[in-house]
């Protein structure tokens, strides 16, 4: 008879511990679906129609989206104005050097994750210091097995100032194998 007061319990905290989980769902589907609207219709803003101090609509600037692939760099790890010239070659030679960078990942190549990833920040933060374009997206740095020496940088591109989302031709990517 002891172990029906018990079990019993057990049951009702399952049934409430399944409320929560319930509760939680829903609020994450909630946040989810506001994430998704259109940025006027969460804001509340409405759209207003051009004035004729505004300029026409196809002159507006188009909102940035991101290319979802990214480009990818290798630089040899040393001084800073070294690691600034070979990036800086290698953006110029993909033509890629106007373009501002949505978000950086960069992969610093080292036998133990320590030195590695020490060395992708380091890099993280000679690029932040010399490429204004560079200068306000957010970088990560982590470690890559293998020999010192290298960081990979990949590097997600804000879209064309014409809206273009597309992989830049000059550009090729850690993602191709």
């Amino acid at each position: 008879m002891r172990g029906r007061p018990r079990e019993r319990a057990a049951a009702g905290r399952t049934v409430l511990l399944a409320g929560w989980l319930f509760a939680d769902l829903l609020l994450l589907l909630l946040v989810i679906a506001l994430g998704s609207l259109p940025r006027e219709q969460r804001t509340g803003a409405s759209h207003k129609p051009s004035t004729p101090s505004s300029p026409p609509p196809s002159t507006q600037p188009a909102e940035r989206g991101l290319v979802l692939k990214p480009c990818s760099f290798t630089v040899r790890t040393g001084s800073a104005g070294s690691v600034r010239q070979q990036f800086g070659a290698q953006l110029r030679g993909a033509g890629v050097a106007d373009r501002t960078a949505g978000f950086v990942l960069s992969f610093g190549t080292a036998p133990d994750p320590g030195p590695g990833q020490d060395a992708a920040d380091k890099v993280n933060s000679m690029i932040t210091d010399g490429f204004s374009r560079f200068r306000h997206a957010p970088k990560r740095g982590y470690w890559k097995g293998g020999p010192s020496g290298k960081v990979r940088i990949d590097v997600f591109f804000l879209a064309a100032p014409d809206g273009n989302t597309s992989f830049p031709k000059g550009c090729h990517s850690s993602d191709d194998g």
